[in-house]
């Protein structure tokens, strides 16, 4: 091709790189011009994250048959740019000649490999999409993922066609080291001189090709991971799981929330431009398992298209669920408009916050936030939020609970057991805070007397605030009401700043993340313990003995989301639980990182959903499905929906906290005489 060869890669590349920057461009600019986010600290461990997302797979080899379709097309690409590279450099300086150096031939090896590896990769995938057709793709773009398979496909098939030409030429010295290539080039017996030469000739532009099409292609694609799944990896979160959500400048905020897409921060656009549309993360959400208006895919992809549209100049789309619906908007879009046209405000208030989506996500979106931050938006500039939350979050900041009780009835679990308060035992090792669902539900009671009966005989050092314990302000903060959970948090660390407290019990999981997890950013830094986790301890140091059978006893354990997935916390409720003579553990189907929400968190115990099924009735039966007699809890928002799950459903299945079967088993007494 003499001189018109460099020309041409130069045209081609030009070319190409336009059309993607074009198109591209728009959404670089908006991401400058984004609301700020830092995230460029701790570099090595987001450098080691890079390596087990990305390049390990980690969390997309969960899925084992699809995981390892992905793990060969990766793999596959990352050596094959090698060979990209060649073929660019072999149209720029002809003849390479690469194949006559001796450094050559592993990687002459290895992309022979890897050609099968992406094909065989290809062909996994293509079963999986087009005739298994699992439930999380069958709402994905098929066209877009034909194209791409398809590409790819060439893009390979290309390849081995340059080589096996090359080798056909006699120009390939490394045959032996290029088996699939070497057979292929059998299909080019026969063809000599000029002839095989112009076969060498169409499959490197077609390759060239292809490849800068491809490019060009995923600007406009959900491929578009491909560019940006690295970057999104390198950035992440490396606050504490717990600790999701941003602390808001009630004082200085320009507004509050997230309703337009200029408030969105340039992580979030990052996020948005990130989805891969694999469908994982709805397929472990609540809410879209029991026909609820949300599916995190959805509600991602739907803000996407309302920011492309804005940094585009074009008019935004409607969500999917108005799509789905065929509902007609009261007026049309604002420009910017995300809030009530990308997404709806059922489809917020369906979240349980439960963060699996989070947690499934294989190129780490943060999905809660955006869900939290679009409810502030809500609440705090419109009022806007269900009724029975309403009622919870008037309660709370009027008489410091969600639950509309005295302040006066506060201890009332705690009758004939002479539990001691701090402000009559300041030097307690421990501070027990109760929390509201345990004080004030009758049915959590036993919880509390239960674990004030084991730490007595284990002889730890403890009190309560009795009256003087408050909401931490967890409703308050899950619903969007960032403003009274600040007002009730610094009312909280005054208090315990005002006891000394240093060390923290917590029975519940939503205050013990709290507590833990998102104090801190108000001036309260304790060290919290949940009471599974203090239980655990004391079995270990021989504290506690369990020593009442439980013979032929089948328990099944419910992971908590704010102590499973948010703080990481699997072992210690089962240790306690493999602990008691006699019984056995057996897992739900889904459990630990998997495990189902039980509906209540993200202030969901407050709301009744208008459509779809009770979450916490999916959840029991599957519970009850292990076969087991008892479903252990170690939560009382848990309880509470077990609760009524179980008496509504009338299933053969009881549900007790694991500290009431901890105290059950060393023999205690717990409850009030008579009872």
């Amino acid at each position: 091709m003499n001189w018109l060869s460099p020309v041409a890669l130069l045209l081609l590349v030009a070319g190409s790189g336009y059309l993607f920057l074009r198109r591209l461009g728009p959404l670089l600019l908006s991401m400058r011009a984004a609301q700020p986010d830092p995230r460029a600290d701790h570099p090595g461990q987001r450098l080691w994250g890079v390596v087990a997302f990305v390049l390990g797979q980690r969390r997309l080899l969960r899925w084992p048959f699809s995981g390892l379709a992905h793990v060969l097309i990766f793999w596959g690409f990352v050596v094959l740019n090698l060979e990209i590279l060649e073929a660019g450099l072999e149209a720029l300086v002809p003849p390479l000649n690469l194949e006559q150096q001796f450094w050559w031939g592993p990687i002459a090896f290895a992309q022979d490999l890897f050609a099968v590896a992406v094909l065989t990769g290809l062909a996994v995938a293509a079963l999986n999409r087009y005739l298994l057709r699992p439930p999380r793709l069958r709402d994905s773009d098929q066209r877009d993922a034909t194209v791409v398979l398809v590409l790819i496909a060439l893009v390979i098939v290309t390849q081995l066609g340059l080589y096996s030409t090359q080798i056909a030429a006699g120009a390939d010295h490394l045959v032996n080291l290029r088996p699939v290539s070497a057979a292929v080039a059998q299909l080019f017996r026969g063809v000599h001189g000029e002839g095989i030469r112009a076969w060498h000739e169409l499959f490197l532009w077609a390759h060239l090709g292809l490849v800068a099409g491809f490019g060009v292609y995923l600007a406009n694609s959900k491929h578009l991971h491909i560019v940006t799944s690295v970057p999104n990896v390198l950035f992440r979160s490396l606050e504490p799981a717990g600790r999701h959500l941003p602390l808001l400048d009630i004082e200085h905020a320009e507004h509050f929330g997230l309703a337009q897409v200029d408030q969105l921060t340039w992580k979030q656009e990052l996020d948005l431009a990130t989805c891969t549309e694999c469908g994982r993360c709805q397929t472990h959400c609540p809410a879209f398992n029991t026909g609820q208006p949300l599916s995190p895919e959805r509600f991602i992809t739907d803000l996407r298209d309302g920011w492309y549209a804005h940094a585009r100049g074009q008019a935004p789309p409607p969500s999917y669920w108005m799509r789905q619906e065929g509902a007609a908007a009261a007026r049309p879009p604002q420009a910017g408009q995300l809030l009530d046209w990308s997404v709806l405000e059922e489809t917020l208030w369906a979240c349980t916050t439960c963060g699996a989506c989070v947690d499934e996500c294989p190129v780490l979106i943060e999905h809660v936030p955006a869900i939290v931050g679009m409810r502030r938006s809500l609440v705090l500039e419109e009022s806007r939020l269900p009724k029975g939350a309403r009622s919870a979050l008037e309660s709370l900041e009027q008489r410091g609970n969600p639950f509309g009780m005295a302040a006066e009835s506060r201890m009332r679990w705690a009758e004939g057991l002479e539990v001691p308060l701090l402000a009559d035992h300041p030097d307690a090792e421990y501070l027990y805070w109760v929390g509201c669902a345990t004080a004030f539900d009758e049915s959590n009671w036993p919880t509390a007397r239960a674990t004030v009966a084991i730490l007595r005989a284990a002889q730890v050092s403890f009190a309560v605030l009795g009256e003087e314990e408050i909401c931490n302000g967890d409703p308050a903060r899950r619903l969007g009401n960032e403003y009274l959970f600040q007002t009730q948090a610094q009312e909280v660390v005054r208090r315990l700043e005002a006891r000394r407290v240093r060390k923290v019990i917590a029975s519940c999981p939503h205050c013990f993340n709290t507590l833990a997890r998102e104090y801190p950013d108000l001036g309260g830094s304790y060290e919290v313990i949940h009471h599974t986790q203090l239980l655990a301890r004391l079995v270990d140091e021989g504290r506690i003995r369990l020593r009442e059978g439980a013979q032929g006893r089948v328990l099944t354990y419910h992971d908590p989301c704010y102590l499973g997935r948010w703080n990481e916390e699997y072992e210690a409720p089962r240790r306690l639980l493999e602990a008691i003579p006699g019984a056995r553990l057996v897992e739900m189907k889904r459990h630990r990182n998997e495990a189902m929400c039980c509906g209540a968190g993200g202030g969901r115990l407050w709301t009744e959903g208008e459509r779809g099924e009770r979450v916490n009735r999916v959840r029991v039966r599957q519970a009850q499905a292990t076969g087991a007699g008892t479903a252990a809890v170690a939560c009382p928002f848990c309880a509470i929906m077990f609760s009524e799950g179980i008496t509504s459903q009338q299933l053969p299945i009881e549900s007790r906290d694991i500290a009431v079967l901890v105290a059950e088993s060393m023999g205690l007494e717990y409850l009030p005489a008579g009872d």
